[in-house]
């Protein structure tokens, strides 16, 4: 009787989810806005969306139902990883993009030019190579970005020409530093900042990329290796896609080491590796906040 009842429930459940159960999208970032890290073994680690019942759905609709299914989340088909780097060009860049050409993945390098030491010449490496290239400002100072839209503004389009002089490109996916949920912005340029920025964006055809899984390498006191590969298995664990936060500065060589590890356990859990140029499917389980669209609309 009970496996009777399992398979009806079973059946009428694929049928009316399409093959899948919908997820619930659980954030990975601190219990503050703005956090934007995670704590290996704290509360606000991400633990998973539950058991996934996607792939026996789909057997039960195709064999019973003549149901075509698509997957999605939980399954490993059409899974994707997008590998990020926010900060560089750093010293370190020259050994990112080696590893990564060992491995044949592209990555999305969310840049800034303030102080920058080869600069141009690392920017057309990183363009050279076939990854992708996004504006974090020119500064990261918010105390100048996050004044003013017009400020803001000015820093983003003093390193949109900087990337467009070194590369002949001008990007239109941007990061802001902190995220777009980020509070020191209040301080500078008052509560309402970011959603003033953010229209100005739209308007100019820009999108910005938050991230929605991380290795934890911006965290104080740093993590270890050991530490910073847990918090990539339980940011990224059940995510479709996976934007995953790295850093390319001097100081992030544990982050450089752990790179072949990071690229061969998402490949393991049946990723596919993509550059974000124009935006993502799945834009809206990424971002925090959606300010362009008022009301939820």
């Amino acid at each position: 009787m009970t496996a009777i009842f399992g398979l009806v429930f079973g059946t009428a459940l694929a049928f009316y989810t399409n093959g899948h159960l919908s997820q619930v999208e659980k954030e990975v970032y601190g219990s503050e806005p703005g956090g934007g890290e995670v704590v290996p073994g704290g509360e606000n680690l991400y633990r998973g969306n539950g058991d996934y019942t996607g792939e026996l759905n789909n057997l039960l609709a195709k064999r019973l139902l003549g149901k075509k299914v698509s997957p999605v989340g939980g399954v490993k088909k059409g899974k994707v990883a997008y590998l990020t780097f926010d900060d560089g060009p750093s010293s370190n860049t020259p050994e990112i993009l080696e590893i990564l050409r060992q491995y044949n993945v592209k990555a999305t390098f969310f840049v800034n030019g303030w102080k920058k030491k080869n600069f141009e010449q690392m920017l057309r490496m990183i363009h050279e190579e076939g990854h992708a290239l996004g504006n974090h400002t020119y500064s990261h100072r918010y105390e100048i970005i996050y004044s003013s839209v017009e400020n803001f503004m000015a820093d983003l389009k003093k390193q949109e020409e900087m990337i467009y002089e070194a590369t002949g490109v001008r990007p239109k996916i941007i990061r802001f530093p902190g995220g777009s949920d980020n509070l020191v912005s209040r301080r500078f340029g008052g509560k309402d900042i970011m959603e003033k920025i953010a229209e100005r964006l739209k308007k100019e055809g820009y999108v910005y990329i938050d991230w929605n899984a991380s290795a934890g390498d911006a965290l104080k006191p740093p993590l270890s290796k050991a530490q910073m590969m847990e918090a990539v298995r339980r940011t990224t664990k059940g995510k479709n896609p996976v934007v995953l936060l790295m850093h390319d500065l001097d100081s992030k060589r544990s982050t450089l080491e752990i790179l072949p590890w990071i690229i061969e356990y998402l490949k393991g859990e049946g990723y596919e590796f993509g550059t974000i140029r124009d935006g993502i499917d799945g834009l809206k389980r990424v971002n925090r906040t959606n300010f362009w669209k008022k009301g939820g609309k």
